[in-house]
């Protein structure tokens, strides 16, 4: 094993992941910016994704419900105007 491997405390680990997941900064920024290697970062995102705070998984959860409701209700709204000028072109086929 190579003990030439840099070693990093919590904190820093605690403020690389705040940048990513927070700040929305992406991991190839915060590699350039502070010489940390790529899988070190995505190695640190998933060790923590776990130890998440229940709240904001649970935000997460009804946010992605809420998008994929809205979408379905989007779709009936297609659906029903299709329908609706199904019906009037029925209607005046109908009438002739």
């Amino acid at each position: 094993m190579n003990n030439n491997a840099k070693r990093y405390n919590e904190d820093f680990k605690a403020d690389i992941i705040r940048l990513v997941r927070e700040e929305n900064k992406p991991v190839s920024s915060i590699v350039k910016d502070f010489g940390v290697n790529d899988q070190n970062v995505r190695n640190w995102l998933k060790q923590t994704k776990d130890k998440q705070d229940p709240g904001r998984i649970r935000i997460a959860e009804l946010e992605a419900e809420l998008k994929e409701t809205k979408k379905k209700i989007a779709d009936q709204d297609v659906t029903i105007e299709i329908l609706k000028k199904a019906t009037a072109i029925f209607g005046q086929h109908n009438q002739k």
